[in-house]
């Protein structure tokens, strides 16, 4: 994952953290990033976070 993915990764978590968002909001976001499918399962543009996932679960 690039740097600028990284950081811009970081800014829609904070920025979902800071609405208390539901579930299914934060996951529409994610999915209108690209970085999770309509599923939730994470998008091959972003491969080092579902490595990072994994291994968190």
């Amino acid at each position: 994952m690039k740097k600028e993915q990284t950081s811009l990764l970081v800014a829609l978590a904070k920025k979902l953290k800071n609405e208390h968002s539901s579930k299914e909001s934060a996951m529409a976001s994610l999915n209108s990033a690209g970085i999770v499918t309509k599923n939730g399962e994470i998008t091959k543009s972003f491969p080092n976070l579902e490595r990072v996932l994994s291994i968190a679960e």
